[in-house]
């Protein structure tokens, strides 16, 4: 059954200043500085803020994988949301490794029709056979001594031959760039470690128009027809928290967003924006702005329509207000609905976008059978859902009530 987040006793936290909820919220878990230090003192900068908060959130699983029946909290955000028990597991792929078909802290999935294709903390690129886990082909990114990549997206991009094709495009963060690749489309007989067709890398360290900080996701919007890309949107963090644009050449055509903390609901401001899917059908960008816990919807030339979520952790929650504890990973599902991986809550959430409720919460935090630790995304394929569940290193394979797999979904063809 599906079901709606439940509504948390907030009656305290409405009485706190933002400083004081976030004292309350953040108990010392002995890490050389007491979280409530941690985040008094970047409080008033979004961008460590932010950090912070992601730090809080890994040491809080593993405090609750310790701790049977406390919930997960994280960073102080939003007030503590009951998690929605465990999943229902049809089968588990990968483990923590680094062999061929293994995972170390796996951050980026996507689907490209037939295969699974996943990026962990090795800096390595997978293709992973949805049915077994085995690896078909993998590649090594070319530098990954300053960072490894948190993005991966498969869409069509122009081939060498002037051709439309399929392509791996990768949000290579800490190199503040994009790489396109080709998509295998011979594989070899057994699985192997291959040289992929690098079709174009642009970005480059900065703030200027066309330069990155850190990359995060892209999501791709093709003509009207289907017959050739018309627009690249790249997200980034690190201070210059905005969504550039640019066409099917890689020039940049535009930008919109600023860093901020999101409390003036007019203002166009993000928090790390993590992850973002279009919906042709409305000519919509959907962004998770995951430090402060909303989606915004805009259109595709980057004007406002709305957030849901809120990073006000003092309002009062109603019975259809949308939660979320650091939306990480969006999926367009066939009904424009969205689904939702938040890394901060150790679950997946459904969401109505035009309706701004939610459609059912699914997965709890933990290390057992249908846990999730900090789970950076999923791919959906029919009415199957792979969960990249990154703390424990595996994908969890389930299905979902009323989740199925739009028909084009970023792009894809």
């Amino acid at each position: 059954m599906n079901q709606k987040p439940p509504v948390s006793n907030t009656s305290r936290t409405s009485q706190l200043s933002r400083k004081g909820w976030k004292a309350l919220r953040a108990p010392d878990f002995s890490t050389g500085s007491s979280a409530r230090t941690l985040l008094t003192r970047t409080r008033k900068n979004p961008a460590q803020k932010c950090e912070a908060q992601n730090l809080l959130g890994a040491i809080r699983v593993g405090a609750s994988a310790m701790l049977i029946g406390i919930s997960l909290v994280v960073g102080g955000c939003d007030p503590a949301v009951p998690t929605a028990g465990l999943l229902e597991v049809e089968r588990v792929l990968g483990e923590p490794g680094t062999f061929p078909g293994q995972f170390a802290y796996p951050r980026a999935i996507d689907f490209d029709g037939q295969h699974l294709w996943v990026i962990d903390k090795s800096a390595r690129v997978q293709q992973i056979d949805p049915n077994t886990g085995r690896a078909g082909v993998w590649w090594q990114m070319p530098d990954l001594a300053l960072g490894k990549p948190a993005g991966i997206t498969i869409a069509p991009a122009t081939l060498a031959d002037g051709t439309l094709g399929r392509a791996v495009y990768v949000a290579d963060t800490h190199y503040h760039r994009v790489m396109v690749y080709a998509l295998p489309e011979t594989l070899p007989d057994k699985p192997q470690e291959i040289e992929p067709e690098l079709l174009a890398s642009f970005g480059s360290a900065g703030t200027e128009p066309g330069q990155f900080v850190y990359t995060t996701d892209i999501a791709v919007l093709l003509t009207s027809d289907g017959s050739r890309v018309e627009r690249i949107y790249v997200s980034e963090y690190g201070g210059n928290d905005r969504i550039s644009v640019f066409d099917a050449e890689y020039k940049f055509l535009f930008a919109f967003g600023t860093l901020g903390d999101g409390f003036d609901p007019a203002a166009l401001e993000f928090s790390r924006p993590q992850s973002m899917v279009i919906d042709t059908g409305r000519k919509e960008l959907i962004v998770a702005d995951s430090c402060n816990h909303r989606l915004g919807r805009f259109t595709l030339d980057g004007d406002l329509l709305g957030w849901i979520g809120t990073p006000e952790p003092e309002s009062e929650p109603t019975d259809t207000a949308v939660r979320f504890e650091f939306p990480y990973n969006l999926v367009l599902l066939n009904d424009s609905t969205v689904l939702v991986t938040e890394f901060g809550a150790s679950r997946l959430q459904r969401v109505d976008l035009l309706r701004s409720t939610s459609l059912g919460v699914f997965g709890t935090a933990g290390r057992g059978e249908g846990e999730l630790a900090t789970p950076w995304g999923a791919a959906v394929d029919d009415r199957v859902t792979y969960v990249l569940d990154s703390g424990n290193s595996r994908i969890i394979v389930t299905k979902l009530p009323g989740v199925k797999a739009a028909a084009v979904e970023r792009g894809r063809f």
